[in-house]
């Protein structure tokens, strides 16, 4: 029972592991491209959702000039929000320069923290009491159901309509094209963690289709006995004929025993040849680029630390 408990323990802690970043180490969204805005490194928002914000923040800078950026992290660790993003701004320059029109909301997960951070030159129309009204009547509702989509989705919306002074365009205003369901929930969400329901079938079918195949391999590696004919045999010696390599098959000599009726029997076995594997890396965050010609930035701007913040 304790090297259960021992195993259970370190599965749990492993399941539960969130990778913690720092200002410097978050992908910054303009690597991908001038239209991106929406950093989302551990794949907390659904794609239709970082989708619409970044239609969403385009018009935005295209109508105000104000440049809106989105951080959906799980982990910041023990830092503290509001240094988290003032140092973020500050590095990525969010807004336009001399103008300082820059708008951040930092969402981190496991420590349930929410910063909105805006520019010197956004602060009179974002104020402070606003951005705390956004943050508890918009998007901590939603936060606290575990709908962060939505809750972004609202965020964003009311930071929209402030900066163009009530003339959000009918179809930013219908949350339901993000998330398929009205703008406080009265209608069936027709999603699930983000996936449809096609793909919800999809991935359903995949999973069994691998569970299949376990399930198959597993009974196939209990042998038939050729004395009682029950596929009770199971492998106790194996011995290595001919080693595999990248170009031939090998071959083993394995010795099986019967559990029903004691007798043992041997079988010559294919051994599969050798795969090279993949000397291909991966980058944190593997679904960031590192930039390159098709990179965009950030227009320079700056912050003091106005805005607001919170646990929801």
């Amino acid at each position: 029972m304790r090297r259960v408990g021992i195993i259970l323990a370190l599965f749990f802690a492993t399941i539960s592991y969130a990778e913690v970043y720092t200002p410097e180490e978050v992908p910054n969204p303009k690597s991908q491209g001038q239209e991106y805005y929406v950093s989302n490194p551990d794949g907390i928002l659904s794609d239709s959702t970082v989708n619409w914000v970044n239609g969403c923040a385009a018009r935005l800078e295209q109508e105000t000039e104000v440049e809106l950026c989105v951080v959906a992290l799980e982990s910041i660790g023990e830092e503290d929000a509001f240094d988290f993003a003032y140092e973020l701004f500050q590095r990525w320059g969010i807004g336009q320069k001399g103008k300082n029109t820059g708008v951040l909301i930092l969402f981190a997960g496991e420590s349930h923290d929410l910063r909105i951070m805006t520019g010197t030159g956004i602060e009179g129309v974002l104020t402070d009491g606003i951005c705390s009204k956004i943050m508890h009547e918009e998007m901590f509702p939603s936060f606290r159901e575990g709908d962060y989509d939505m809750g972004i989705c609202l965020g964003v919306l009311a930071i929209y309509d402030v900066c163009t002074d009530g003339e959000t365009p009918e179809e930013l205003q219908a949350v339901r094209s993000v998330t398929n369901r009205g703008r406080y929930g009265e209608e069936e969400d027709e999603e699930w963690f983000g996936w449809s329901v096609m793909e919800r079938v999809m991935i359903g079918g995949a999973i069994l289709f691998v569970i299949g195949l376990f399930v198959l391999g597993w009974i196939e590696s209990i042998k038939r006995c050729p004395k009682c004919h029950k596929r009770k045999g199971h492998e106790i010696h194996r011995e290595t004929l001919e080693y595999a390599t990248y170009d031939y098959d090998g071959k083993a000599l394995v010795t099986y025993k019967c559990k029903n009726c004691g007798h043992e029997f041997t079988l010559e076995e294919r051994i599969p040849k050798l795969v090279h594997e993949s000397k291909s890396g991966s980058s944190r965050g593997g679904r960031w680029s590192t930039g390159g010609s098709s990179g965009g930035s950030w227009g320079g701007g700056s912050t003091s630390g106005g805005g607001a913040g919170g646990k929801w």
